[in-house]
């Protein structure tokens, strides 16, 4: 079995929640094989905490995070290479694998390199076009493996070719709860999480609800918009301007486990964005069995069988005349909710997991 130096977290933010939750996954068959790789930073407090717990084996790199003091970040990590010699090292950032590569070279090395596609300047047209290409050359000359998460962002990538591996993330295991079925009973309730910025559309769902009710006459219905960011006190303006703000509740930046009460509370997760390369707005409700309406980004097609197990939507026309069939259909939505539940397991880390060290297993070096 190969060893692997597995980087967890990212630019400014960290230790990842998600990349925790899968270290402390793939640590429990193959503990002795791994390295994780973090800076000091964590995106919640509590998560090194969590890889302690479960006595995950890995290690801080002061400054990590930050895109400066290259020829230090080069020195510690070059020591981590010289004392585990790994097979394979396991990025995540493009800062990740410049500090990889550099050490490769040094260390000559023959570990492959895996590289885990995240965005890349996705809601500037132009600007994506250029990075698309300029991290497509940099994964062209020095990555062994890429992964997408989702079919919508492999195929942004086709031309790398089957060097370009589909690999779904996992959702928190916390949220495999047992079944709560969607029902409509005198409230119907809308849920979207999300930073508020440019690209996630938060405002189209604030003037789509607004259309639903006056269409309707509907006075059961709340649109839940958790988050923060540049563009949330522009959508409370927004409300007030079209007589919603009643309708419409902002619970501001939620944990995890917040963020799992909010989605059991509400029946229907509504996607809005013009872009996600996964989507955990999109997995997390269907594993949970809530009724997903979502633009056909991220993961959406690859699990959505529309109007079997959620429902895809293009524009906001097409939301609209969805949400005026869906909501009050509660015998469809059931249906529905059920089928989302029963094919959750594909978002089971361990499943996941068990894929990602076969593929691993399989590398070889170009």
């Amino acid at each position: 079995m190969k060893k692997i130096i597995f980087f967890t977290s990212s630019h400014k933010i960290g230790l990842t929640s998600l990349l925790a939750e899968q270290a402390c996954s793939i640590h429990k068959y193959a503990k002795e094989l791994f390295l994780f790789i973090s800076g000091e930073k964590e995106q919640f407090a509590g998560l090194f905490d969590k890889l302690d717990f479960h006595h995950v084996n890995y290690a801080k790199i002061i400054g990590l995070d930050e895109h400066k003091n290259i020829v230090e970040l080069v020195d510690n990590f070059k020591k981590h290479v010289e004392q585990f010699n790994p097979d394979v090292v396991h990025v995540h950032t493009n800062w990740q694998l410049m500090i990889v590569v550099i050490v490769r070279y040094l260390c000559r090395n023959k570990y492959s390199i895996v590289y885990e596609l995240h965005g890349y300047r996705h809601n500037h047209r132009v600007r994506s076009i250029i990075a698309r290409y300029l991290i497509g050359v940099g994964l062209y000359l020095f990555a062994d493996k890429v992964i997408s998460t989702s079919s919508f962002l492999k195929k942004k990538f086709d031309f790398l070719g089957k060097k370009n591996e589909l690999l779904f993330y996992g959702v928190d295991e916390n949220y495999f709860v047992q079944f709560d079925p969607v029902i409509n009973n005198d409230k119907k309730r809308l849920i979207f999480p999300g930073e508020f910025r440019e690209g996630k559309n938060q405002e189209l769902l604030i003037h789509v609800l607004k259309e639903y009710i006056d269409q309707t006459g509907d006075e059961t219905v709340e649109l839940y918009l958790p988050g923060k960011g540049e563009r949330l006190e522009a959508c409370k303006a927004l409300c007030k301007k079209l007589k919603v703000e009643s309708r419409v509740i902002f619970p501001g930046f939620l944990n995890r486990d917040q963020m799992l009460c909010y989605y059991l509370m509400c029946q229907f997760a509504v996607i809005p964005t013009n872009y996600e390369t996964f989507g955990l707005c999109i997995s997390e409700p269907y594993v949970l069995g809530r009724v997903v309406i979502s633009r056909r980004v991220g993961v959406a097609e690859d699990i959505i069988v529309h109007g079997v197990n959620g429902f895809l939507f293009d524009t906001k026309g097409d939301l609209l005349e969805l949400l005026v069939k869906i909501l009050p259909a509660g015998d469809k939505c059931g249906l529905v909710s059920k089928n989302a539940f029963k094919a959750r397991d594909i978002f089971r880390w361990d499943n996941i997991n068990q894929k990602y060290l076969a593929l691993v297993e399989n590398i070889d070096r170009n």
